[in-house]
């Protein structure tokens, strides 16, 4: 039979669909895949009792504003919120300049030692490389906690990202006060790459999605940096032994234009059978989100993502597992604009996200202007999801969000 309800149809049995109709295939879908994909339908409260517990949640929200720039140094992006081994609350953003990318960019650090509550000064964060000639410009993506280590994970270029683009990692073992020396990323992923925001597996695998630019197919005897910055590929470093070794998993598309260039920033969430969810960015390419999936933990993955149903502007989304089967994620769900900010949250493993709330309607200037690059971490409780978030390139914003309790 051929089915036209998509949009109700959970996330699963979606990206069989869409994965037909990006091979150019009839969007058929079968009795037994029909009764499967309707058994996954959840059967959960109305839509007026999650819309309720959203309202009520909302009033135990908050936020406080931990950077204002000004020009001609009001850089805000890439914000990253972490809490350390100490206990004290840090955030990593690229700053430097008014606009991004910039040679005027730089690592920019703030320190809580109240929960978030007060933040100290921005402070220049020393990455051991010069800011000048191929490393002028710096910008941090990622920071691993991992017991007591740190591990910041951030990119160098000598302009811009079509420039020079190199990725680093460094580690420190006192809460982010010392640093070993820079590292170059593994493999290939030492060009053009970021890694993006870590989640765990249920047996205590680390999992950092990346985003890595190979250049068009035609240039591929050329030096990875003399190529186009073009054709994103997708997937995961694995560490199972606490971060001392890694292995790299996943070149994951999401078109078959090897000239399409666009910030793919994937998200990860370990699923309860093992399987690990991904959602990626698909600048102009829909204006939704794309999904891919691994049965095998994060080991093999699809050659091409699919589209998903969920509308997203362009603009970095991330994910936060709650539970065995429950997801966060923050995002913004206009496929136009970056706005509003808002928390959506799945008990069924990304199938469906019936607990939905805007959490920042519109920018402090307006209409006009931008959400962007939610990040941060669910607390020990599970009651509460701090992040940070870049309001219009200028305003880094730290906000406190109630989570539903999940049994």
């Amino acid at each position: 039979m051929v089915y036209n309800y998509l949009s109700r149809l959970p996330l699963s049995a979606r990206m069989t669909i869409t994965e037909a109709q990006m091979l150019g295939t009839p969007t058929v879908l079968s009795r037994r895949r029909f009764v499967a994909a309707a058994a996954l339908l959840p059967s959960a409260a109305p839509a007026a009792d999650w819309d309720e517990l959203a309202a009520k949640d909302a009033k135990q929200d908050w936020s406080t504003l931990i950077f204002d720039g000004k020009p001609p140094n009001s850089m805000v992006c890439d914000t990253t919120l972490r809490e350390l081994p100490d206990k004290t609350w840090i955030l990593f953003m690229l700053a430097g300049g008014t606009t991004e990318p910039s040679p005027e960019n730089y690592t920019a650090v703030f320190r809580s030692h109240d929960g978030g509550r007060r933040w100290g000064p921005l402070e220049t964060f020393d990455t051991g490389f010069p800011q000048s000639g191929k490393t002028i410009g710096q910008g941090p993506t990622e920071l691993l906690i991992q017991g007591k280590r740190c591990s910041l994970y951030f990119a160098t270029h000598s302009f811009h990202w079509k420039n020079d683009w190199r990725s680093w990692v460094m580690h420190s073992d006192d809460s982010c006060r010392t640093w070993s020396q820079a590292e170059p990323l593994p493999g290939r992923l030492a060009d053009r790459t970021f890694i993006r925001a870590h989640a765990f597996t249920r047996d205590g695998r680390i999992l950092l999605p990346f985003q890595h630019y190979v250049g068009p197919e035609q240039e591929s005897g050329r030096p990875p940096l003399e190529r186009a910055l073009t054709n994103p590929r997708n997937g995961v470093l694995i560490s199972g032994d606490g971060g001392r070794t890694w292995t790299e998993h996943g070149n994951i598309r999401i078109t078959r234009d090897d000239n399409y260039f666009g910030w793919a920033e994937p998200a990860v969430a370990p699923l309860s059978d093992g399987r690990v969810g991904m959602i990626i960015r698909g600048d102009k390419l829909g204006g939704v989100l794309y999904y891919a999936e691994s049965a095998d933990g994060g080991r093999t993955w699809p050659e091409f993502a699919a589209k998903s149903s969920i509308p997203n502007p362009g603009s970095k989304a991330t994910l936060y597992s709650l539970g065995p089967r429950t997801v966060a994620m923050l995002h913004n769900p206009d496929p136009r604009y970056r706005k509003p900010l808002s928390l959506w949250i799945s008990f069924d493993e990304m199938n469906t996200w019936p607990y939905q709330r805007v959490l920042v309607k519109e920018s402090a200037d307006g209409p006009n202007g931008r959400l962007n690059y939610p990040d941060g971490f669910v607390s020990r409780d599970r009651r509460w999801l701090y992040f940070a978030y870049d309001d219009n390139r200028h305003r880094a914003v730290l906000y406190a969000a109630r989570l539903p309790r999940v049994r």
